[in-house]
């Protein structure tokens, strides 16, 4: 050879000291610098594995390129294409090594792979393109390492990648492809995708952003695996979709499926709940406030029609004026109409109207001076109401309600019993509205009704029945019993058909800037009996009026003790004393009447 003569259309093969061909060199023309260097234009090179395996790793093709001989080396600065197993090269500038079975492109980098990495953030299903399956990587730089076990392609500097739905940005990523198996296995143009999944790990790095199905996807480091169809990420890791942001330590995604953990030294995994106006487990009314929800873990699954959100852990839940805590919880959301529509074609995220929320083991719902607990409620946001199951008991100030089940609606709570497990409802204590048995004269009784009330012989009011009704107003709350109702208060059982039970706020003098129940008003209705020490009542109508120190009774109302009978229409029994006022009256005319004893016979 001469040196600076050109030569056309040459090929020049390098063997290793074992005898396997370590590449083939080919060129439109060659010209031949000296036995360090040979000046290529037109370039094909096939590098091989040089072992007994003979397979071709890789093709080099380039404009222009240099050739180092005895360094087993070649660089340009003009374009490059490089091929192997399922994948194509593109980029400008670029150094192969032959010794180290390395190449780096400095500029433009474009690498296009036979198979996508999307499936890890979708349910499995056609490519939304209705293309085969490939992968395009963008990056400034690029090195690309061939072993015998593998391909390693490490690109840096503005890193893009496409996959289907998924568009993915970072500083670097890193990605680990089979190496080719036997001799020239380039891709044949008819093999299937399923066939070309020679990508097994994929690493991204530093300010991680994936954009797919409307989600938005953020970490410091994510890390994939195609054929598993699963990915991780960790370090800051969130995920934002339509009216909901969810935040955490790691991301764990499969098929569609992303379950998002907290960590001690982070703090928890949490969901903000904002376009879709919350929960809403206040009602429909109150889906304008925005919701959080903190847990150990979090789990997003998409439905063909529904998503799911599962929480576990101590979940609480902050949503206007109410918090929640639960061990776990599941929200169930609709898709929107427009999602539904094209759910075929991979339609966005969204978390859409929230159709039920569940919480279950050891649930504690606050509201204001409210508390209800339980082990289940089930929220119906469109319907604004709650079941709460499982020992259900609800605390207003002093007050402190329990039964079987508990519906809960915006100022209105419904409770139910059973027979052997009625509705137990414990009030504030009442004064004794009754009197002193032993009394010597009526007079003394009257005169100091203070020896009536003693805080040490107080009860607390217990009421009983089979459903009551509590009705929340601005100040105060209304208890309607009904079905088997019964009292239990200081000198005082009662039973009747219907009972309300007015409950009024007012300040706590015992702490400071707070407010306790106090028992205004008690209306008993129908087939009324009430029973004080030394004296039984009946009545239509009873209206306790424990302030005043007063039990008014109406309707058919009869009162006995051991000096006599009194009826009428209309009675006054006043605390702390033996008389009582009689009215006649009502719409039969009714007279007052009085029973008394017989007297002693004068024999």
């Amino acid at each position: 050879m001469t040196p600076n003569a050109p030569i056309k259309n040459f090929r020049l093969p390098r063997f290793g000291d074992n005898g396997y061909t370590q590449w083939v060199l080919q060129g439109a023309q060659g010209i031949y610098d000296s036995e360090e260097q040979v000046r290529v234009e037109g370039m094909a090179m096939r590098v091989y594995s040089a072992d007994e395996r003979m397979a071709l790793e890789l093709t080099m093709d380039s404009p222009q390129a240099t050739l180092r001989l005895h360094e087993n080396r070649a660089y340009s600065e003009g374009a490059i294409e490089i091929v192997g197993a399922n994948f194509k090269i593109t980029g400008t500038g670029w150094e192969w090594s032959g010794a180290t079975k390395e190449i780096v492109v400095y500029h433009d980098t474009v690498v296009q792979f036979t198979q996508d990495i999307a499936s890890a953030f979708m349910e499995e299903g056609p490519v939304a393109s209705g293309l085969a399956s490939q992968t395009e990587i963008h990056s400034e730089r690029l090195i690309l390492r061939t072993t015998e076990e593998e391909y390693y392609f490490e690109f840096t500097q503005d890193v893009h990648a496409v996959s289907d739905q998924m568009d993915l940005r970072c500083e670097t990523l890193i990605a680990y492809a089979d190496a080719p198996e036997g001799r020239d296995t380039r891709v044949p143009a008819n093999v299937a995708p399923s066939e070309l999944d020679s990508i097994r790990q994929i690493i991204a790095r530093d300010n991680v952003v994936i954009l797919q199905g409307g989600k938005t996807v953020k970490a410091n480091e994510a890390e994939f695996f195609p054929r598993r169809q699963s990915a991780y990420l960790w370090g800051a890791a969130s995920v934002a979709t339509q009216g909901a942001y969810l935040s955490g330590e790691s991301i764990h995604s499969q098929t569609g499926e992303i379950l998002i953990k907290g960590a001690a030294d982070v703090g928890r995994a949490q969901m903000i709940l904002t376009e879709t106006g919350g929960l809403g487990i206040l009602g429909a009314s109150a889906l304008t406030s925005e919701t959080i929800v903190l847990a150990d873990s979090i789990t997003m699954r998409e439905q063909p029609l529904e998503n799911h959100f599962f929480f576990e852990g101590a979940v609480e839940v902050m949503s206007g004026a109410v918090q929640m805590r639960s061990a776990r919880m599941t929200i169930v959301a609709n898709q929107s109409d427009a999602a539904a529509s094209v759910q075929a074609e991979h339609s966005d995220l969204k978390v859409g109207e929230v159709q039920n929320i569940i919480a279950e083991g050891g649930v504690r719902i606050e509201q204001g001076n409210q508390v209800a607990t339980g082990e289940k409620v089930i929220f119906y946001p469109a319907d604004e109401r709650a079941l709460l199951t499982g020992s259900p008991k609800v605390t207003n100030g002093e007050a402190i309600v329990t039964g079987q089940i508990m519906e809960l609606k915006p100022q209105l709570a419904i409770i139910r019993g059973e027979l052997e497990q009625p509705v137990v409802v414990r009030l504030p204590e009442m004064p004794d509205l009754g009197f002193e048995a032993s009394a010597a004269t009526d007079s003394a009784v009257s005169e100091d009704k203070s020896t009536v009330d003693s805080n040490e012989d107080l009860e607390e009011t217990v009421v009983t029945s089979q459903l009551l009704r509590m009705i929340e107003g601005p100040d105060h709350t209304v208890f309607r019993f009904t079905d088997t109702v019964t009292v239990s208060a200081t000198n005082l059982e009662t039973s009747c058909d219907r009972l309300d039970v007015t409950a009024r706020e007012q300040p706590n003098a015992d702490v400071d800037a707070s407010t306790a129940l106090a028992v205004e008003q008690i209306e008993a209705l129908d087939n009324v009996v009430i029973q004080q020490t030394g004296r039984v009542a009946t009545a239509k109508k009873a209206t306790i009026l424990p302030r005043a120190g007063q039990v008014v009774l109406e309707g058919d109302v009869v009162v006995e003790d051991d000096r006599g009978r009194v009826s009428g229409h209309r009675m006054t029994l006043l605390q702390g004393q033996r008389r009582a006022i009689v009215e006649g009256g009502g719409p039969a005319g009714e007279r007052a009447r009085i029973t008394l004893p017989s007297m002693p016979s004068q024999d």
